[in-house]
């Protein structure tokens, strides 16, 4: 049995898109730990699979450093590979370091490289992080690992409540952060209203605290329509997971809650550029492990049809 860390501090989907490859670290035997961002990282607590979260703080790396070495890890897997993570994993003394042999400082710090690129993006991110851990043998990935704790569906259903939301309800996500390909918040609002009155579901828009505007733009239609709600409340990250996992369905782009939705089975409805931008793609980023459907948007901005869309919802809502 090896102590392994695993290495990755960035978003909320590129986490959950890592969990396949700490479940087969689990599953082989090793005690697996996790370095992980201070907001993405909440999501791996209740997780069987995680030892512990170790919280990676750039502003305060030394701390961060020194939690590392006290633990006398046996390898690290470094899934999102950057200069200062790889640097601090070297000073540590951890003597198997597995990371991506295609970067200048791969040779000066990770002692087990792995020829792989992302650049093409010709496989699924998920499959991509188990590649680089080549001594538990050749896995792929066929869904996340994502657990919300009882106290938390608790809440989740008690907002459930308050908002008046019926036990059949579609979460529409207007925003991204600028993360990721998207339509208009005016086009969410449209796909709001039909999916209220076509399909009898209630409708409720969620976003951010910084997505205020978008959110007020994609509730246009709930002044008409009282099955469309907005969340207005910011919840802490496992409660809006919570949430969404007793959502019926998502609608989004490619970001974070289109994830959690598939980490806990939720059927997903998302759009994201054409195959051929590979590198932002559904091939390399779309949902795993649940019911989905993926719409690829046009590079040249025309709007995609709502016949297709509303034929689509429905399906999912199996209607």
């Amino acid at each position: 049995m090896k102590k392994v860390l695993v290495c990755r501090t960035d978003g909320i989907g590129d986490l959950l898109l890592t969990t396949p490859l700490m479940h087969e670290l689990a599953l082989a035997g090793n005690e697996v730990y996790v370095l992980a961002g201070l907001y993405a990282g909440t999501l791996l607590e209740n997780n069987p699979d995680v030892k512990g979260i170790i919280y990676y703080n750039k502003e305060n790396i030394k701390f961060v450093q020194k939690s590392v070495k006290e633990r006398g890890f046996d390898a690290a897997v470094c899934a999102y590979p950057r200069y200062e993570i790889a640097a601090m994993l070297k000073k540590c003394g951890i003597r198997e370091i597995y990371g991506t042999s295609r970067r200048w400082y791969s040779p000066l710090f990770f002692s087990k490289r792995v020829n792989i690129s992302r650049k093409k993006s010709e496989n699924h991110e998920a499959d991509y992080n188990l590649m680089l851990a080549p001594f538990i043998g050749n896995k792929k990935a066929s869904g996340y690992f994502y657990f919300p704790t009882e106290e938390e569906k608790s809440r989740a259903a008690d907002i459930i409540k308050k908002l008046g939301l019926n036990e059949r309800f579609v979460i529409v996500h207007p925003g991204s952060k600028g993360s990721a390909w998207n339509l208009s918040p005016e086009k969410y609002a449209e796909i709001a209203s039909v999916t209220a009155a076509e399909t009898g579901a209630d409708v409720l828009i969620t976003g951010a605290a910084s997505e205020k505007e978008i959110m007020a733009k994609a509730a246009a239609g709930s002044a008409a329509d009282k099955r469309i709600k907005v969340l207005d409340e910011s919840l802490a990250v496992r409660d809006f997971a919570a949430l969404i996992g007793m959502s019926s369905l998502v609608v989004s782009c490619s970001t974070g809650p289109m994830h959690i939705a598939a980490a806990q089975k939720v059927k997903t409805f998302s759009f994201f550029p054409p195959k051929e931008i590979r590198h932002i793609s559904a091939v390399r980023w779309g949902a795993l492990g649940n019911k989905s459907v993926i719409m690829e948007l046009n590079p040249d901005g025309e709007t995609p049809d709502m016949d297709k869309i509303k034929a689509a919802i429905k399906s999912l809502l199996e209607l």
